[in-house]
């Protein structure tokens, strides 16, 4: 199982001092712990952090409302507002084969606050990973809880609860940014002779990203040039909201209309725009035609076969990803119509049309909240389910419709997923729109930094497209193109997420290094008045990229 290191101080201090100079400073907290285990063990691991706070500490255990269940309990001392806390521990059950296990912080008798679950089972130890942010909640304890079975046991071992400060979590952020995102170079400028030469001047521009961030469009894209040159100012992918949709593209039985779709398309193939494919199913009747909720069961599996035809027919190449069945694990009208092996031929058919993109399991409430129904657990049994099946699902597809985010549970959510050691994409991601949209802002940066800090992450989609003057639920402008608060924050992050424009001039050994995120460079080197353009690729590595230029100059 793959794990994540926990990195040395000394590279800490260096990727800092070369990347943010302003934030380094004597540091004396934890290092993040990024280990996570989603496989039943018969002996618990060792505690993170050697326990933290609660090393050497025992729960208590109490009954649930006179009922014969075992709740552990640990009592709370010294929570600091605004204090990030990461919490751990190992869990089995007795008396049951399989419970979720919640674990929440507060007052059970008043408000509470999800700080993680495991799908634990009987006989074997579990690893519940997650985190909350100190509040004014009334957080007294931190307690485990199942209210499925009366009579349910719970044994814990390995708790382990750390906490950080704001500036603390930001420092452990840059340095996971600077391991996963960035890379040193050095440039080495010699004439033909191959003599080096000290003292060339040298302009390096990135040119593109490596990361992909983006935002979901809309047919009110179409033939609209301002809300296009906003959107190429900023971003490398697009997702269409509903335009491949079923209910879109066949709204009656045998009326195909890919128009929009095609439209749009044209968009990004002409702006070189990355962009994945949502949905080909969807699980949720409630967006599922009424024409094909009609049909018998023989003609439910003609029209499904029919619906993949037509897209990879059409979009084959087309689009990296697709979202091929959507929100699996909390619907299943195919599943119940065509029996449990549909999504496995889903994929399947789909994977032999479009060998070449990359087939997700796209799912709701795995890293928003804590729902029973899609625990992180369950998303990964899926996913090992139907890769047993031999099925070529290798997406993880993580929708983010978030409330207030729970940053330290957001993280430990993803360091489970990414044991899978399969791409992860945050594919919807939006604040709700109860919050004031200075809130939104707020919380639309922490979701954006826990995914870009994260190594398993490759992409993030904003769920941001402006329809009839109005967005689902987050929108990043006005309907005039002005920069609302969420639209500022992606601007701030865009900036400081970009390696810019980097002057410099060799040293005594011809050489000039940097350290830039991953993507494409173009470079200008001049010596003598001789000029040469050049260009190179950073990819991930932890090894220095070194690239050498020539100039057609004799040296002095």
């Amino acid at each position: 199982m793959r794990g994540h290191p926990i990195y040395s101080l000394s590279f800490f201090y260096w990727v800092l001092s070369v990347s943010v100079p302003s934030l380094v400073s004597p540091y004396d907290g934890p290092l993040y712990d990024s280990s996570a285990f989603t496989e039943c063990k018969l002996y618990p691991e060792k505690p993170l952090y050697d326990g933290g706070t609660l090393k050497d500490k025992l729960p208590e255990f109490t009954r649930a409302d006179g009922k014969r269940v075992h709740l552990p309990i640990f009592k709370l001392q010294d929570i600091t507002p605004g204090t990030i806390y990461s919490f751990s521990t190992w869990i089995k059950i007795k008396n049951a084969d399989s419970a979720v296990i919640t674990a929440s912080v507060g007052d059970k008798d008043s408000e509470e606050l999800c700080v993680g679950t495991v799908d634990a089972k009987r006989g074997c130890w579990s690893f519940l990973k997650g985190g909350f942010v100190a509040s004014t909640l009334n957080l007294s304890s931190i307690y485990l809880k199942n209210s499925d079975h009366e009579d349910l046991e719970i044994e814990i071992a390995s708790a382990s609860l750390q906490p950080f400060t704001e500036q603390q979590w930001l420092l452990n952020q840059q340095t996971k940014i600077n391991m996963a995102r960035k890379r040193a170079v050095t440039i080495h400028v010699s004439n033909k002779q191959g003599v080096r030469l000290e003292g060339a001047s040298l302009t390096i521009e990135q040119v593109s990203k490596d990361f992909l961030l983006g935002s979901a469009i809309a047919y009110t894209f179409i033939g609209n040039t301002p809300y296009q040159n906003w959107f190429l100012e900023r971003f490398n992918a697009a997702v269409f909201e509903d335009e491949i949709k079923w209910y879109t593209t066949e709204p009656k039985r045998g009326q195909l209309n890919y128009t929009l779709a095609d439209q749009l398309l044209e968009f990004v193939r002409r702006n070189q725009i990355t962009v994945r494919g949502h949905n080909i199913f969807w699980e949720d009747p409630k967006y599922t035609p009424g024409w094909v909720q009609n049909l018998t069961d023989s003609e439910l599996k003609s029209a499904v076969n029919s619906r993949i035809q037509s897209l990879m027919s059409k979009y084959k190449d087309e689009f990296v990803h697709w979202d091929v069945n959507n929100e699996l694990l909390h619907f299943d009208f195919y599943e119940q119509r065509l029996g449990p092996n549909a999504t496995l031929e889903f994929y399947r058919t789909v994977h032999q049309q479009d060998p070449l993109a990359t087939l997700f399991l796209n799912e709701f409430n795995v890293v928003e909240s804590c729902d029973s129904t899609s625990t992180v657990d369950k998303y990964i049994s899926k996913m090992r389910e139907l890769k047993e099946d031999g099925m070529s699902m290798n997406g993880i597809g993580l929708e983010g419709h978030f409330g207030a985010p729970n940053p330290p549970r957001i993280r430990a959510t993803l360091d489970k997923l990414a044991t899978l050691g399969l791409p992860i994409w945050l594919t919807e991601v939006d604040i709700s729109d109860t919050f004031s949209k200075e809130m939104q802002a707020i919380y639309l940066e922490q979701v954006l930094r826990e995914g870009f800090s994260h190594p398993g992450v490759d992409g993030i989609m904003m769920w941001s497209a402006i329809r009839r003057n109005k967005c689902y639920r987050m929108c990043l402008t006005d309907p005039d193109l002005n920069n609302l608060p969420t639209g500022d924050v992606v601007d701030k992050l865009l900036k400081e997420w970009d390696t810019g424009v980097v002057k410099g001039q060799t040293d005594e050994h011809g050489s000039y290094s940097f350290y830039g995120f991953l993507g494409e460079y173009k470079v200008t080197t001049s010596y003598g008045g001789k000029v040469v353009d050049a260009a190179f690729s950073l990819s991930r590595s932890e090894e220095t990229k070194h690239f050498s230029l020539q100039l057609p100059v004799t040296s002095t």
